[in-house]
Order: C-alpha cells, then structure tokens, then sequence
C-alpha cells in the first residue's frame, strides 16, 4: 500500500506546473532577450515602459500627420504656381488688347483667351486632395469651393477658416486654404477686390472701344466741352475728378431720375478753385466751360445704372458728335493692369506661405523621427532581459524541478511497511 492522499499529488502536481511555466517564461525570456515584465513585481519598469509606448505612438501619429501636410502643401504649391502664370497671361492679355489699332476680330480673340483664363481659375479654385478635400474650401465639407453663376459671377461655396493638421505637440501647419482669402479678398491700393471680378472686369474692358479712362486736354480747341453720363434710372451715383493746372477736385453725388443737375450744382460750388463752370442742359448732358488751359475727366465711376454700356460720352457742344468715350475706373487699361499685378503679389505671398508651413512641417518630421529612434532605444533597453541572471535562475529551477521530482518519487514508491520496520 503507497502512502499517499490526493492533497498530496494536487499539492505535487502545482508545484510541478508553477516550476515548469516559470522555467517556459525563463527560456523564452533567455530566447528572445526581453525581459518578462509584470507589474506586481516591476512597477517602475512598467510605468516607464507604458509611458515611452504611449509616446512613441503620439509621435508616430505626428510624422504620419508632417508627410500628410507635406504632401498637401505640395500639391498647393503647383496650385499657386499655376494661378501665378494665369495672371502672368492676364497681365499679357491686359498689354497687348491696350493697343489702339487693334481689329475687331483681333480684340474677340482676346476676349476669348481671358475667358478661357477665368475658366482655367475655376478649375484651379475647385481642385480637390487624393482625399476629396477641396483645396480652397476651408474646413467646410462642401464638394465644390467655388460655384459660377448663370451671369458669370462667382460664389464661395466654403469656410473663412482653413484647415489645420497637428505635426507635434504645439505646433499645427495648414493643409489647405481658404478660398475667400486666396481669390475674394485680394488687397489692393484701392481696397480688397475678388480675382474673378478683375477678370470679369478685362473682358468687359475688351467689349467696349474706350480710353484708357483718363480723357484729353478737353479744352485743348475751345474752352467748352458737353459731358454726356448714362441713365440711372430710379436711383444710381456718379463720381469723377475735375483736374486742371489749380489741381483736382473729387466730384460725386447720388442720382433719382437721370436729374444730373446736382453734379453741375457741386461743380459750380467748385469754380472758385478750378476756373470751370456747368450748366444742366438736360438728356444727361452738363455743359462745361471756363478760362483754363487744361480740363481733363479721370477716376470715372457709376453705380446701380440702366445704361447696356456704362460710360461717359464727350461731346462737340455745337454738333454733339461724340468725341471721345471715358470708361469706368475700374475698367481702365491701368487701373486692370495695376489689380493685375497686385493679384501676382498676393499668389504670391500665398505661396510664400506654403513653403514655409512645409518647411515646418518637414522640420516636425525630422524631430518626431529622432524622437522615435530614442524612444526605441529607451524601450529597448527596459524590456532588455539580463541573460547572466536569467541562465542562472534557470539553472536553479532545473535544480529544484530535478530535486521535487526525485522527492516525490522516493515518497510515492514507499508502503506502509516500510515505515513499519
């Protein structure tokens, strides 16, 4: 009879399975050099190890998030760079249809180049990432940035805010813009004006055979000229400046009616500075006369008119033939020329902005990676085992395995006799 009970071979039985799975846990440990961390008995080990993993994904994440920019920003910079060389043509187009000798034929093709350009920027406004995220929308979700009406004028369709894309901890760079600031609110020497307007403005400008704004010595002949506005129709306003030899004067005022005899009433409260006085005739029509040597009409501007084409007529006072034809100000060939390059400045500025969000994004990256490479390390090393301890605490649970064994087989293969002796 064994002397034995089944506490006893559970007791064993434990035992045997505590001593294997800690030397399993050893060997794998001495196999594949990392330390088995618990944190029952390796707390600050495991603090330390949480922490550098919690970081290194974080950091993770942010060089992800810098080729994400960078990539977008590139894309942003061939934008820009295309929108440069359109306004580059524009500016070319706004030249060269300057020239009074142009054909008809010559002045439609024209024409026809700038609404190509115009097309060419909506294209360019509406472009979308690999992602489908407008370029020019902002953080709106709208599929299109900019929408173009059955009149050819434009709507912004996005948001005034663009976005952004964190690349560490306080640091975030754009990854796109908003087209309100890109293309609607270009600054100006005379106030903010939107691209599309500039080029709606060329083409209207190549319409009309008109000056360049600014109108001859009109007492150059005879010291009387007829100055002839468009119809208002219920309520409009004018605006021009009278400049002689004494200097300029700003003369503006509303309109009810295509009564313009208040114009001539703000001329003549002038006389007295610029020698030259007015007389409502009637049919939209202001006589001017006066003892100067030079009167020339500039800086023309007309709003809310009925008239198909706003302009102002300069008439012979004794036939009323038209002598010459003074468009709006910002309709003249200067005035276009000068948006124009203002236009070319601000792309610019824009696209300096780009470079620079890269140059920050790409620098993000560099530090994010250098980050990762120690924190690697850092987690090398905690999770690092240590082999000379490790080999002998194997040897010695191989040991104590060896001795429980023996023990237990020596106990097991007694009877009762042999304890009876």
């Amino acid at each position: 009879m064994v002397i034995s009970t089944t506490r006893f071979f559970q007791n064993n039985s434990e035992l045997f399975s505590r001593l294997n799975e800690e030397l399993k846990s050893l060997q794998s440990q001495a196999g594949s050099g990392e330390a088995d961390l618990k944190l029952s008995k390796h707390y600050s080990e495991v603090s330390k190890l949480s922490a550098a993993e919690e970081m290194r994904a974080e950091s993770s994440q942010y060089v992800e998030n810098s080729r994400r920019a960078q990539s977008d920003l590139e894309n942003l910079d061939l934008a820009f760079e295309r929108l440069q060389d359109i306004v580059i043509r524009l500016q070319e187009v706004s030249v060269e249809s300057s020239n009074d000798v142009l054909s008809s034929e010559e002045r439609m093709g024209f024409l026809s180049e700038a609404s190509m350009l115009k097309d060419e920027l909506i294209e360019i406004s509406n472009q979308s990432d690999s992602f489908g995220n407008t370029m020019f929308g902002g953080v709106s979700g709208s599929k299109y940035a900019f929408s173009m009406n059955g009149d050819g004028s434009v709507d912004y369709l996005g948001s005034a805010i663009s976005k952004q894309l964190k690349v560490s901890s306080g640091l975030s760079v754009k990854q796109n813009f908003s087209g309100s600031d890109v293309f609607m609110n270009v600054r100006g020497e005379n106030g903010q004006f939107s691209v599309f307007e500039l080029v709606d403005d060329l083409i209207n400008s190549l319409k009309t055979d008109l000056n360049s704004g600014i109108s001859s010595n009109l007492f150059h002949i005879r010291n009387s000229t007829v100055i002839e506005f468009p119809n208002t129709g219920g309520e409009g306003s004018a605006s021009f400046t009278l400049s002689t030899e004494n200097g300029d004067v700003e003369i503006s005022s509303k309109i009810y009616g295509n009564d313009y005899s208040v114009l001539a009433d703000k001329i003549n409260a002038e006389s007295g500075s610029t020698g030259v006085t007015a007389t409502y005739s009637g049919k939209n029509r202001i006589l001017l006369q006066g003892n100067v040597e030079l009167l020339q009409l500039k800086r023309f501007e007309a709003e809310n008119m009925v008239s198909d084409e706003v302009k102002l007529n300069i008439l012979n006072p004794s036939t009323f033939n038209i002598e010459e034809k003074i468009s709006t100000n910002h309709l003249n060939n200067s005035d276009i020329s000068k948006r124009i390059t203002e236009a070319f400045e601000h792309f610019s500025i824009k696209r300096a902005e780009v470079s620079s969000a890269s140059r920050r994004a790409q620098d993000a990256e560099n530090k994010n990676l250098e980050i990762l490479v120690n924190l690697d390390n850092d987690i090398a090393d905690i999770k690092e085992a240590d082999l000379a301890t490790l080999l002998t605490r194997i040897e010695l649970m191989m040991t104590q395995k060896d001795a429980a064994q023996a023990t237990f087989t020596r106990i097991t293969s007694k009877s009762l006799f042999d304890f009876l002796g």
